[in-house]
């Protein structure tokens, strides 16, 4: 085994750049590469010298790339030198293009991917590109082993070229289920200051995106299990301390807890609210959930503890749709847990889809309907989009219903599965109806008008109004 101090590894996040048709991800502003800041505090720990490369904030072209890249080598030559892609299904032939980049400028560096698009595709991502090894599923054993120069055969969970030109895989990596034993993340490796949550996510700057459980225990049609079945959170204390550490070192006073579904774990979450009132923390912070998981008592603690928003995983308000793609809620169950949420005075967000199997105009008007209705204070609309390693996927390709394999358009705005009694220009215009009738709603806009107290709030509208006029205005092609 080499002498740690004579490795170095980069780890790399791509631009993501969903263009102006897809509002939702245009309210993104930039979110931070928490995967990779993850990875980095492990390998760290163990005595690897390692970095954070994200092209979002410090290398938006391939010449900015280019440019950073000679800098690090410049630095880091006299090391084996080891970098890393985080490649998801948008950002996939990204990545193959930057690790062409890689190879011409640090020859003898061994070049890493992992991420969904890795995991599920990993002889795609060897083929197309100079990857020398996939990382599949979780990887922070795995990265550590492959520093530590074990040999390739004897490693769990990657993909590899072997000398014969044959594609290896190997056994799979066991997943980490103690998640208080993964050290703190490499926060001080990113820039956090140009970083901040979605818009209208945040009541309080400075904000910043933080997730402290892996995994998930339903099984959505939709959804992409890039670290296989079931979930895990931190305990209670861990994201206590997580938190105080980014309030102490970086100032963060608002969070979004980006958890698949943060709420799962109804004893850990009222644990840490307690922990946040009794030590007069002062944060406030926003989260994911499900309506399946909610209830009075974790509705009232999570506001006493400085809860102001939810963003709650609908989808659709028809229940045949909710069964076909096997959500398991109810129209019914949504509707009583937005209106308690609501009766606390908390700021309710819904994610919504257009394009599911079995959707229909019908039950999109129901939806639209049913939205106005109940008046949440935000709402988050994407297309439909079988990722690779999801039941949808697997369905659509089965069927031959799937209309472009281009990754670039798999980001949520564009139609790429052919329905029955549902078309392109229907999904279309409903993708566009959900978000008109909503922002342009008399009554929604009032209610924004009158959150107008602050310069957050401000800001948060100012923004959110010239995307939805730039939306709006775009065309999809048919």
């Amino acid at each position: 085994m080499n002498d740690l101090n004579n490795i170095f590894c980069l780890l790399v996040s791509p631009v993501f750049n969903p263009g102006k048709k897809n509002l939702l991800m245009m309210v993104r502003q930039k979110d931070p590469p928490l995967n990779l800041a993850m990875l980095s505090g492990w390998i760290r720990e163990k005595g690897f010298d390692t970095a954070i490369l994200d092209c979002g904030v410090q290398a938006e072209t391939p010449e900015a790339f280019n440019k950073i890249l000679h800098s690090i080598y410049a630095e880091k030559k006299h090391k084996s030198i080891y970098v890393g892609f985080y490649v998801c299904t948008p950002t996939a032939h990204q990545c193959y293009d930057l690790s062409k980049i890689v190879r011409q400028i640090i020859p003898n560096c061994t070049i890493l991917a992992g991420g969904p698009h890795a995991t599920f595709l990993p002889e795609e991502v060897i083929l197309q590109s100079e990857v020398d090894i996939v990382v599949m599923n979780e990887g922070e054993i795995t990265l550590e082993e492959i520093l530590s120069q074990k040999p390739l055969e004897t490693i769990k969970g990657i993909a590899y070229l072997n000398k014969k030109g044959n594609i290896v895989q190997t056994l799979p990596r066991e997943r980490i289920t103690n998640l208080d034993k993964l050290p703190m993340p490499a926060y001080d490796l990113l820039e956090i200051k140009k970083y901040r949550p979605p818009i209208g996510s945040f009541i309080r700057l400075p904000s910043f995106i933080v997730s402290f459980s892996r995994g998930c225990n339903n099984n959505c049609f939709f959804c992409t299990k890039t670290i296989g079945n079931g979930g895990f959170q931190k305990s209670p204390q861990k994201i206590f301390e997580e938190i105080n550490y980014l309030k102490t070192n970086f100032g963060i006073i608002d969070f979004v807890f980006v958890d698949d579904t943060f709420t799962a774990y109804k004893n850990s979450v009222i644990e840490f609210c307690n922990l946040l009132i009794t030590n007069k923390t002062n944060i406030t912070w926003h989260c994911y959930s499900r309506v399946d998981t909610i209830d009075r008592e974790l509705l009232k603690i999570m506001k006493e503890s400085g809860c102001h928003q939810i963003m709650y995983g609908i989808e659709s308000f028809d229940d045949n749709v909710l069964k076909t793609i096997k959500k398991n809620i109810t129209s019914e169950q949504s509707i009583s847990i937005i209106k308690m949420t609501q009766e606390f005075g908390i700021s309710v967000r819904l994610s919504m889809m257009v394009g599911n199997i079995g959707d229909s105009t019908k039950a999109c008007e129901s939806s639209i309907k049913m939205i106005l209705k109940l008046k949440p204070d935000f709402i988050n609309v994407l297309i439909a989009t079988p990722g690779p390693g999801t039941p949808f996927f697997k369905w659509a390709k089965n069927q031959n219903r799937i209309k472009t394999y281009d990754w670039s358009k798999y980001t949520g705005a564009s139609a790429i599965v052919e329905l029955n009694n549902f078309s392109e220009k229907q999904i279309y215009k409903y993708f566009r109806k959900f978000w008109v009738s909503f922002y342009f709603h008399p009554a929604i806009i009032l209610k924004h008008l009158k959150k107008l107290t602050n310069k957050v709030a401000l800001f948060n509208i100012k923004e959110a109004i010239i995307r939805i006029i730039t939306f709006c205005l775009q065309r999809h092609e048919k």
